[in-house]
């Protein structure tokens, strides 16, 4: 495996590029020229096939456009997979419902509700492809329902210019100054590696900065949270990518391991056992003549044996993989596929907020007979589909409006005064050279990048670049009222339309934590890999919804206390699984342990204050019985399954007490 991720001489010499095109500013120009000759060569060929509208060709190169080749390759891929579903659904509902305009809006808007549905379950470019499958029935689907005679020519004549644009760009992408992925993603899992190490030590140190260990979680969940997103991409780009994917993941794993287990210790470490002398049934386990503090001290020491136990061999496992994969080696492990988490509330509502966008849009166009009106019923479809996978979606639309207002007049010049002196297909690239390689330029900058690919839209959707081309300037401007009509609708509903403030990001947040907790209590198959799933999976959702809650420092906050409360719950609940296994337990104690594992799940599932008290008390209590079992046994092997159940039901005790504090501060603040 080690030769697999070394290039082939040739290939290294035909790459090798010099230091000074790795800067940002000089690859993003590279980017633009590269995906400007993309475009020209899509529209060339476009023109000399004869297709009908070749700015779809020209305007998918813009779309699929990525800075790194695997990305260009990923997204392409699911874009020719949405496009293909979307066409065999417009062919469905085109041929089916276009002689019954009612229904035919009725089903497409139920259409792209499902889509955004899907999508919302879905991570990067699937998301995408769910996505692009439901606004293509829009696209395509409006224009052909309208003219149904010539509805197949028009949506073959659609699935060509597409796929010729992906081909373009993928073709061009590979092989001009390529940019690979591979090897910025192992730097990046490198770097992660080494900063859970050095993070892990540093939660364990008394005398950290609490800000700065704050700050320093933050950081690896975006680190985390991004690697997952090039991991998903980096499979496209070559055969060395496709090895070295499972070790990457590996070591990606084993990193989020060591943070998870440094993350539980220092909870423990934090907290305390209570005095159970107010308690009568858990005091009544101690021996005669024994006092709490020192069954305390003897469960803090047993907790603190157990946490550096844990947190070695997450270390040596971390150094293990990480050795391993420079040697290029397989660990012998089971492969192990974890899904993210996805909330079906907020999906729902997303597809519901789609459909209200595309039904009230199609209203306003049939009311008035609008002949613009199909322009914004896409507009609004496609920008609800795309804001609801983004974070603070009002910000975003009315971003993206101000820029339409910003760019009509660059817009319009290049419509009117550059492309009316093109005399033939030179001229023509030269008249749209200016504005397309400003917005590859722009493009490639991270954080606006969504505001030069809509510039571009705007401007095939106003100019519609044609073998035969029409210059109407009423009617740019009706198609840019129609777009900046299509916007209004779709902020409007997600300023009313059960908004995703940052509270309800949060709150979902912690609903979710609970609920797949509640599974890996109940899980009756490979409960350690359903471990690791569970932090993989918290980790990638905290990540992004700490992205959603920027702008809200104490929901952020929120979010963070209670997904380390749930990173050390899980845990312990392992920890208990794994102690309940042997067989030599007391059955009075097992029988407890398996009691307790029921009611935490049905606690988790619908928590409240008097539940989580109860559960806390079952697992102290079972704790004391489980010290009392174990000081009164002979046998090693037994006295060390014992003291697992006291680590593993005091430390759950533990975080069943700051559930129950999070979920009281909650009812006080509602009350409040």
């Amino acid at each position: 495996m080690a030769g697999a991720f070394s290039p082939l001489p040739l290939r290294s010499w035909l790459q090798r590029k010099p230091d000074w095109l790795d800067h940002q500013t000089v690859a993003a120009l590279i980017f633009a020229l590269k995906t400007f000759a993309a475009a020209i060569l899509a529209l060339f060929i476009a023109f000399w096939a004869g297709l009908d509208e070749p700015r779809w060709a020209f305007l998918t190169v813009f779309v699929v456009a990525q800075p790194n080749g695997g990305l260009v390759l990923a997204k392409s891929f699911y874009r020719i997979l949405g496009t293909i579903a979307g066409v065999l659904v417009t062919i469905a509902l085109v041929f089916g419902l276009a002689q019954y305009g009612e229904l035919f809006v009725a089903a497409l808007a139920l259409w792209m509700g499902f889509c955004n549905f899907a999508a919302r379950a879905a991570r990067n470019f699937a998301s995408y492809g769910f996505q692009l499958a439901g606004y293509t029935v829009a696209i395509a689907g409006l224009p052909a329902a309208l003219v149904p005679a010539g509805a197949y020519p028009l949506l073959v004549g659609r699935f060509t210019e597409i796929s010729l644009g992906i081909l373009c760009a993928a073709l061009v992408s590979r092989l001009v100054a390529a940019q690979e992925l591979l090897p910025k993603l192992v730097e990046q899992v490198r770097s992660l590696t080494r900063r859970a190490d050095r993070f892990a030590a540093l939660l364990l140190d008394r005398d950290a900065d609490r800000e700065r260990v704050a700050a320093e979680r933050i950081e690896l969940t975006k680190d985390y949270l991004q690697i997952e997103a090039m991991q998903s991409s980096v499979y496209f780009e070559s055969a060395e990518a496709r090895i070295l994917n499972q070790p990457l993941r590996r070591l990606t794993q084993a990193a989020v391991n060591l943070c998870a287990m440094a993350e539980a210790a220092a909870s423990h470490r934090d907290g305390s056992p209570p005095d159970p002398g107010k308690s009568a049934s858990a005091g009544a386990v101690l021996h005669a003549g024994e006092s709490w503090p020192e069954a305390s001290a003897q469960i803090s020491a047993l907790v603190r044996a157990a946490d550096e136990r844990d947190i070695d061999s997450a270390r040596v496992r971390l150094r293990q993989s990480m050795a391993a994969f420079d040697r290029g080696d397989e660990l012998p492990e089971s492969k192990i596929a974890c899904r993210f988490w996805s909330d079906p509330v907020p999906a729902l509502l997303a597809g519901m907020r789609t459909a209200l966008a595309v039904g009230i849009t199609a209203t306003i166009w049939f009311v008035i007979a609008w002949p613009d009106g199909p322009t914004a019923v896409v507009v609004a479809g496609v920008l609800c589909m795309l804001g609801a996978s983004m974070a603070q979606p009002i910000k975003i639309t009315l971003a993206l409006a101000a820029t339409i207002l910003i760019s009509a007049v660059p817009v319009y010049t290049t419509w009117f005064y550059l492309m009316p002196l093109a005399v033939d297909f030179p001229s023509l690239a030269a008249a749209l050279a200016p504005l397309s390689l400003i917005c590859a330029f722009i493009i490639a900058q991270p954080k606006i990048g969504a505001t030069g690919l809509l510039v571009i839209v705007y401007f095939e959707f106003a100019s519609k670049i044609d073998n035969v081309q029409a210059y109407n300037a009423a009617a740019f401007l009706n198609s840019s009222f129609a777009i900046l009509v299509g916007m209004a609708v779709t902020l409007v509903l997600f300023a009313t339309f059960f908004p995703e403030t940052p509270a309800y990001a949060a709150r979902r947040f912690r609903r979710q934590l609970l609920v797949h907790l509640s599974g890996l209590v109940g899980a009756r198959w490979r409960p350690a890999a359903r471990l690791q799933c569970y932090r993989q999976a918290l980790f990638e959702r905290l990540g992004a919804t700490l992205a959603t809650v920027g702008d809200e420092p104490k929901a952020a906050s929120e979010c963070v206390v209670a997904a380390l409360t749930a990173l050390s719950a899980a845990q312990a609940i392992g920890r208990l699984r794994d102690a309940l296994a042997p067989a030599i337990l007391p059955p009075a104690i097992a029988r407890q342990g398996f009691q307790l594992l029921t009611r935490l799940s049905r606690t988790l599932r619908h928590p409240s204050v008097c539940k989580f008290s109860e559960s806390e008390e079952e697992a102290r209590l079972l704790a004391r019985h489980a010290l009392a079992a174990a000081r009164d046994s002979a046998e090693a092997e037994k006295i060390q399954a014992l003291s697992g159940i006291v680590v593993a039901c005091e430390t759950l005790g533990s975080d069943l007490l700051r559930g129950r504090m999070l979920l009281e501060e909650k009812a006080n603040a509602r009350r409040a």
